[in-house]
Formats: C-alpha cells, sequence, structure tokens
C-alpha cells in the first residue's frame, strides 16, 4: 500500500512556452487542487518572455520546473513524462484553469474503475480577460469509442485529460511530430487499446482560454495536421477508419470554418462548410450545428454590425 506523499498518485504536466500572460492564474488553479497528492512538471520550451520570473515566484515544494530549447508542445510533453513519477497523468495547458476540486473527481473515477483508461469532462470558456463567453463544450456523457471519437472530438481541449499512466505507456506515450493535434492523436491510440476505456465526466471541471495566440488560430497549419492524424489512423485501423471517415472529414470541416469564422473569414467558413456538405451530405444536412456556423458566417458577410453580434449571441459563437 502507498504511503501518504511517498510517491504522488499524480503528475500534472504544463508545456510552457512564453505564457506570462495567464501562467500565474493557471499555476494557482493547479496548486489550489482540493486533491493534494500530486506533483507538478512544467516544462519550458525555451520561453524568451518573463515566464521564469512568474515562475520564481512560486515557492511550493510540488512544483518541479525543466527546461529545453523550443521544439514544440508535444515534445515538451514527452520530456516531462520521462520524469513523472505518478500513477496518472494530468495534462494542463499554460492558459487554462482548473475548477478546485478537477483532480479530486478524476481520480476518485480512475480509481474506482480500473479499466478505465482516461477521463474528461465538460468546460466553459472564457476570454483573455477570465470572463466566461457563454460557450461550452459539448456534454458527452458516458463512454465514447475510436469511431465516436474519431468522428467529433468530444473532449475538445489538453488540459481536459487525466490518463493512467500505463495506458500512455502502452501506445508509446505522445507523439512529438504534431505540434497541435497531439491530444487529439493521443486519445486515439488510447481508445483503440479496449472498448469504452475513456469516459467522461459530467460536469464543467475546467475553463477553456479562448485568445488571438492560441496555435488553434493557425487554420492552414490545423488542416494539414488533421490530413497526418487521419493518414496515421487510417493505417493503424484502416477498417475502422473506412467506417466514419466521411462524417469525421464532414464534422472537422466545420471546425475549421469555426476558426475561420473566429478571425472574421467569414467567406473562408462558408466554403469550408461546403466542403463538409460534399463529404456526408445527409449527415451534414442532419446536424443542428452545420445550420447555425452557416448563419452565423453568412450574418458576418451580410448583416449590419449590430444585428450580426446579436445572431451571433443566438447561435452560440463568438469572436
Amino acid at each position: 500500500m502507498r504511503e501518504p506523499g511517498e510517491t504522488p498518485l499524480v503528475t500534472v504536466l504544463i508545456s510552457l512556452y512564453n505564457g506570462e500572460k495567464f501562467l500565474a492564474q493557471t499555476l494557482d488553479s493547479a496548486l489550489s487542487q482540493t486533491h493534494r497528492d500530486f506533483e507538478l512538471i512544467v516544462v519550458d520550451d525555451g520561453s524568451t518572455d518573463g515566464s521564469t520570473a512568474v515562475l520564481e515566484g512560486f515557492a511550493d515544494t510540488r512544483l518541479r520546473v525543466m527546461r529545453q530549447p523550443n521544439r514544440g508542445a508535444a515534445a515538451a510533453l514527452c520530456v516531462g513524462l520521462q520524469a513523472a513519477k505518478g500513477a496518472y497523468i494530468a495534462l494542463l495547458d499554460q492558459d487554462d484553469l482548473w475548477e478546485p476540486d478537477k483532480l479530486a473527481a478524476h481520480v476518485e473515477l480512475l480509481e474506482s474503475q480500473p479499466e478505465i483508461a482516461l477521463t474528461f469532462s465538460w468546460f466553459r470558456l472564457i476570454d483573455e480577460a477570465g470572463r466566461e463567453i457563454g460557450i461550452h463544450s459539448s456534454r458527452h456523457r458516458g463512454t465514447i469509442d475510436f469511431g465516436e471519437l474519431l468522428t467529433d472530438f468530444v473532449i475538445g481541449a489538453t488540459s481536459n485529460l487525466v490518463i493512467r499512466r500505463t495506458a500512455l505507456d502502452q501506445v508509446g506515450g505522445v507523439d512529438s511530430s504534431f505540434l497541435r493535434l497531439y491530444d487529439l492523436d493521443l486519445c486515439l491510440r488510447i481508445a483503440r487499446l479496449a472498448p469504452g476505456n475513456i469516459v467522461s465526466i459530467p460536469r464543467d471541471l475546467m475553463l477553456y482560454r479562448r485568445h488571438a495566440g492560441q496555435l488553434s488560430r493557425n487554420l492552414e497549419a490545423m488542416k494539414l495536421e488533421w490530413s497526418r492524424v487521419l493518414d496515421k489512423m487510417r493505417c493503424l485501423a484502416p477498417r475502422e477508419v473506412a467506417q466514419v471517415e466521411k462524417r469525421a472529414c464532414s464534422n472537422m470541416s466545420r471546425y475549421f470554418a469555426r476558426l475561420a469564422y473566429e478571425d472574421a473569414r467569414y467567406g473562408a467558413g462558408m466554403q469550408l462548410l461546403s466542403e463538409g456538405f460534399r463529404y456526408a451530405p445527409a449527415a451534414w444536412v442532419s446536424d443542428r450545428k452545420n445550420w447555425l456556423t452557416s448563419a452565423a458566417c453568412l450574418s458576418g458577410m451580410l448583416a449590419p454590425g449590430r444585428l450580426h453580434r446579436s445572431l451571433e449571441r443566438l447561435v452560440g459563437l463568438r469572436r
């Protein structure tokens, strides 16, 4: 039986690159968890801003800082994983926030159900100032399998993941060749280990911060990485991918349309929605989110500013 304090049950990993603006809030949210049996490893991926000074302002003995030249978030997580001692690995982005009982809820589920490899929760979105913007994550309940996850990545954010270390080791860890969609790739590989081994916690336990500097805002780079993820999954699970590929590409086109919308590229958003329709017409028509995203893009193109903002709130999109 593990004695308290002997080895941390959880390792929290943060990949850091020029995160000075939001880092203190993120660290506070991690170190204020009601579940105390964890270590916090921050891997500084070659930051050139004031991130070091922020880190030096925290004296908590659970915090460990590692440094490497800039090689990307996934590569930084790989370094952190090599040093991690926890039986569970919790990932946290440098700009997101956790509710105080985030770790407690995940650990309770993982400890009670040893067949579960990965847990995620619901979350709400905040802006740069930390204000909620009235948008929340998918409200998925229960388990999710490989095909469902490829079709719709309802997990939605890296900061949402708490993973059993043995499962991470089984799939070979984080693939550092991905700069942006390493979380999607990792979750898909874990989903293939066993049916029903990924499960949601139906509560908002995380706050996802939306701001201009995010890697996910680079639409063209995201599209290229999605193609690479899909190619990799075709090799790993050709039969499963073939069953859902068209629907998956259609849904991802809508996600890219939303990224275009956030950058006020409304025409590009409409083009991406058209691509999604061509992949899977029947599925596209039956999905309310496609119609709402189309309405938002058309409103941005055609409606006066005040009217557009009203319609924007109605369909649940914000810029």
